[in-house]
């Protein structure tokens, strides 16, 4: 645990000297800026959506969950192993007395980690922009869903687990900032088009997200259940990917 815990420290050192903090507070804050101006500027059609307040949320939230996040989790994952090449750091890395694996968990935990401070901020920007919004009276902004936002908020933590998980096996494996990318969109576009079609879909990397998109129908409920089968598959894949590194004994430049 304690060569754990120094090794995700060093992570958190490199989150400073790259491009991975700023990717990851640049999304939310690119997302709720471009929606809010929408909302605006848009008020005879937001007000079809009443109360303003949880189309805000709804609206934001299935936004991210489809699409933001994944690219974000993407470009993070990318730049992150990105960064260990560049260096030209394996050899030194791979020689201390640890085991392979602990480098690649470190790496995934990494990850994970910054990408749930990038949510704690689109949440933190969502209330604020929502509270900015109600100055709009002709939105009908209404109160703050208080249950709503937090039932979302949650969701979402849960969702990005397993994008997570697949995006770093990916980046390791296949490096390329466009394929990751591309990954990453296709994959969510195509996730999305099987929800409701099988219970199967959550063991897909973007499958719980997908299910973000049945807030627009606001009569049907968040699959909770089926966050058990994402964890699940993300270990899986977390645990292939450790496998998948360790048993890389060339040396990485």
């Amino acid at each position: 645990m304690t060569s754990l815990g120094a090794f995700f420290k060093a992570e958190r050192v490199k989150w400073r000297k790259s491009w991975l903090l700023l990717t990851a507070i640049l999304g939310p804050l690119c997302q709720t800026g471009f929606l809010a101006v929408i909302f605006w500027f848009s008020e005879s059609r937001i007000r079809m959506f009443k109360p303003g307040f949880q189309f805000w949320l709804e609206l934001n939230f299935v936004a991210w969950n489809l699409v933001v996040m994944p690219v974000i989790v993407a470009l993070v994952s990318e730049l992150s192993w990105e960064q260990e090449r560049e260096a030209r750091t394996w050899n030194l890395l791979l020689i201390q007395p640890v085991p392979r694996r602990t480098h690649y968990l470190v790496k995934t935990l990494s990850h994970l980690a910054l990408l749930l401070l990038s949510l704690a901020l689109f949440a933190l920007l969502l209330l604020l922009g929502g509270l900015l919004l109600r100055d709009q009276p002709g939105l009908l902004m209404g109160p703050l869903p208080l249950a709503t936002f937090a039932r979302f908020a949650g969701y979402s933590a849960l969702a990005l687990v397993a994008i997570v998980a697949f995006q770093t096996w990916l980046s390791m494996r296949i490096p390329g900032l466009w394929i990751g990318l591309a990954a990453a969109l296709a994959g969510s576009w195509f996730t999305q088009r099987l929800v409701g079609g099988s219970a199967l879909v959550q063991l897909l990397p973007w499958g719980l997200a997908a299910h973000m998109a049945i807030m627009f129908e606001r009569w049907r409920a968040l699959p909770w259940a089926y966050a058990v089968g994402s964890l699940l598959s993300a270990g899986a894949m977390v645990a292939l990917g450790a496998l998948d590194f360790t048993r890389h004994h060339e040396p990485r430049a």
